[in-house]
């Protein structure tokens, strides 16, 4: 499958207009994000670990010439204890510079 660069490719269900006809934004179902329970998990560590292993899952599944070439997502994992997994998630895009704070990304996918 080649690289969809809509966000309903990586978080089905995500919404990115308005809710209510008072409140726009992104909204991701807490269901597309994996490792992560809304009414028993208060603790912000799990809720970036849940995006970023959402996001890496869908980018590893595609092959090479799927990827986007302007981005490069990587993780891997260390077992600092017998009781601690250290996740580590790096993400790299290209994006293109304008002299001004708008960012766009580069031309190609």
């Amino acid at each position: 499958m080649p690289f969809n660069p809509a966000p309903s490719g990586y978080f089905p269900g995500i919404n990115t207009g308005a809710i209510v006809s008072s409140v726009t934004g992104v909204f991701i179902p807490w269901s597309s994000l994996e490792n992560f329970n809304a009414s028993t998990s208060g603790d912000i560590r799990q809720l970036v670990y849940a995006f970023n292993e959402a996001v890496a899952d869908e980018y590893l599944s595609l092959t090479s010439a799927n990827r986007p070439s302007q981005m490069t997502i990587s993780r891997n994992q260390t077992f600092n204890s017998a009781t601690v997994i250290r996740k580590q998630f790096s993400t790299s895009v290209n994006l293109a510079y304008s002299g001004d704070l708008t960012m766009v990304f580069e031309s190609g996918v």
